[in-house]
């Protein structure tokens, strides 16, 4: 099964991941491992087709904020 994970640092949206589990138990734990201290996480089942497009335009994304902080 497909899920994405939202991570929210107080009202504000900080990265989107999305990954594969094999069932929920498995996709919580992995939702957890992913949110750091003083964030919260919400996480959803995606389809197949909504992992595809989310992971098109992701690591441009992830990219662009790479760099930023870089040059920062």
């Amino acid at each position: 099964m497909n899920y994405k994970v939202n991570i929210w640092k107080d009202d504000s949206l900080k990265r989107e991941i999305v990954y594969t589990a094999d069932n929920d138990i498995q996709a919580i734990q992995m939702a957890s491992a992913a949110t750091p201290d003083g964030c919260r996480s919400t996480y959803e089942e995606i389809t197949e087709e909504q992992k595809s497009c989310l992971m098109e335009k992701e690591p441009m994304v992830q990219n662009e904020e790479d760099q930023v902080k870089a040059v920062a």
